[in-house]
């Protein structure tokens, strides 16, 4: 009985020490917790932005004078940061440009500091046709356009801090046109500007209200079978958001 006893005790010890010594070498994180988590609508939009739509304009300009060198490898953190109405909004890069297993490693270690007082825009997923792209269509049938390229998206999936957020994706389409104009010589679509007068879109997208001070992890996942027999294209993006006072 005294054996089993001190037996015991020994096991009790090593228990304790084990213990003690995760707690000592695990770093600790000082991620935000999901619940502090939330999203504008295009009926409620922040103070200072009336619609979502200059969003929209704003973010394709990025995209489209992108340098072309950011095509297949994106920097560890591909970003803007702009002024909408008279907010600070960050955009984050296409996950269009993110094919899974393809060549833009990058997309999956990208690490991103923001502001705590910023909005982020979250551009999902984008459909975009112009008078320059397609031989001077009219206004409706640019829109028809945009939102037949989205018709063959089978998987739109976001997750933050691990929690599918994917239910709060907004599907608008632009109710004006928008000039869509490429200016950089040596963009990521190869297009010689300048280029492409006016444009409709129809977009998925999460805009964010003020994330929480911390840490954050942002996935974005979408799977599309393009027509014409393509390749299925599978977008998969990481982003790492730090968020500082």
């Amino acid at each position: 009985m005294k054996n089993e006893t001190l037996s015991r005790l020994v096991q009790l010890h090593i228990s304790v020490l084990i213990i003690a010594i995760l707690i000592v070498v695990t770093p600790s994180e000082s991620r935000a917790s999901p619940s502090g988590i939330g999203f504008y609508s295009p009926s409620s939009p922040p103070a200072g932005i009336k619609s979502f739509e200059p969003l929209i304009a704003k973010w394709w300009d990025f995209r489209a004078n992108t340098p072309a060198k950011y095509t297949s490898n994106w920097p560890i953190c591909l970003k803007a940061d702009v002024v909408v109405g008279n907010r600070s909004v960050v955009f984050l890069g296409d996950p269009a440009a993110a094919p899974m297993g393809g060549a833009n490693k990058n997309a999956m270690q990208q690490a991103c500091q923001m502001s705590g007082s910023q909005l982020l825009y979250l551009s999902v997923y984008e459909g975009e046709c112009s008078q320059g792209e397609n031989g001077g269509q009219s206004i409706p049938q640019l829109l028809n356009c945009a939102q037949d390229s989205n018709k063959v998206i089978k998987l739109m999936k976001v997750t933050v801090d691990g929690v599918d957020v994917s239910p709060n994706i907004v599907r608008e389409s632009t109710s004006q046109p928008y000039v869509y104009s490429i200016r950089c010589p040596d963009n990521v679509f190869a297009i010689k500007p300048p280029c492409c007068g006016l444009a409709m879109d129809e977009s998925y997208e999460l805009f964010f209200k003020p994330l929480p001070i911390g840490d954050h992890v942002i996935t974005a996942e979408v799977i599309r079978f393009p027509l014409q027999n393509q390749p299925v294209e599978h977008d998969l993006v990481k982003w790492d958001i730090k968020v500082v006072p």
